[in-house]
């Protein structure tokens, strides 16, 4: 179980009295959210895939200098959704994908099978999407999501556990003395361009613990970057040896800014209507992982 702290406070689950239970999924294998139970889950309709006029287009990157292209094979999740005329295929979403691991974490794809997801753009989640998840072995794993139309990038992870001693428990001393963390997640945002301008601040997010099938673990803490012009990444290292993990691009971000507020709006609604329900005042706690 992943389980973080944002500005101090545990977060592990919604839970509005007994009105609603909703789980937010962070782009692990069930993608960018997903509303399990609660006030919107009857709105996960498909609709049309819209954007703002500022949105960029992951392909403005180009071709990262080194890379070759692998003979890696891609492979369609069985419970894929059907893509549009309008998307990209799963072989030119994996391949940016896979250039992306390459930038990011030196990923060589020889031989290995990317399996992408497609998900349609509905109430709870804006973009339509490709999603590509590739193992290389039960301790090392990658997946990424993109844009299923621009290719614009919109989270990239590598998932790595250790069967070391590692403390999974909350660094208090990070929230406050977190230099080390702030220092590394500017220079990774400026090396890889994960923000457009210059970076102009970088705060404290959130500490995590991971931990796979086989007991392997990690622990992790993510930090917000800032660029003068208003994008924002959110970046996670890992607190066992300060290893560069993930990145959540603007665009998600901004989305799940404006999914948050949607569903404080409809809790709120429902503990209104029905208040006799409710224990106390209402509760709003978040789990960020699956």
């Amino acid at each position: 179980m992943n389980w973080k702290t944002v500005n101090g406070s545990n977060l592990k689950q919604i839970a509005v009295g007994t009105v609603a239970i909703i789980t937010i999924c962070a782009l692990t294998s069930c993608g960018l959210m997903q509303v399990a139970k609660g006030a919107i889950v009857n709105k996960t309709e498909i609709i049309p895939t819209t954007y703002p006029s500022t949105v960029s287009d992951a392909r403005q990157y180009g071709v990262p200098t080194g890379y070759v292209k692998t003979a890696y094979q891609v492979k369609l999740a069985d419970s894929t959704d059907k893509p549009t005329a309008k998307d990209m295929s799963a072989e030119e979403a994996a391949e940016l994908g896979a250039q992306n691991l390459w930038r990011l974490f030196g990923v060589n794809m020889d031989g290995k099978t990317v399996e992408m997801t497609y998900r349609p753009a509905t109430a709870v989640q804006p973009r339509a999407e490709w999603m590509g998840s590739v193992t290389f072995d039960e301790n090392l794993d990658y997946w990424f999501v993109v844009d299923a139309i621009t290719g614009e990038y919109r989270s990239t992870h590598k998932s790595k556990y250790w069967n070391e001693n590692i403390n999974t428990g909350m660094d208090k001393d990070l929230l406050n003395n977190h230099e080390q963390y702030t220092a590394l997640a500017k220079e990774t945002a400026e090396k890889y361009q994960l923000v457009s301008g210059q970076v102009v601040s970088v705060e404290y997010g959130s500490q995590g613990a991971t931990r796979n099938a086989a007991g392997a673990k990690n622990a992790d803490i993510t930090m917000m970057v800032k660029s003068d012009n208003g994008q924002q990444a959110q970046l996670t290292f890992s607190r066992y040896n300060q290893e560069f993990l993930s990145v959540e691009y603007d665009s998600w971000l901004k989305d799940a800014e404006e999914l948050e507020k949607e569903i404080t709006k409809e809790v709120r609604k429902k503990a209104q209507e029905r208040p006799q329900e409710s224990t106390g005042d209402p509760i709003l706690t978040i789990d960020y992982s699956c």
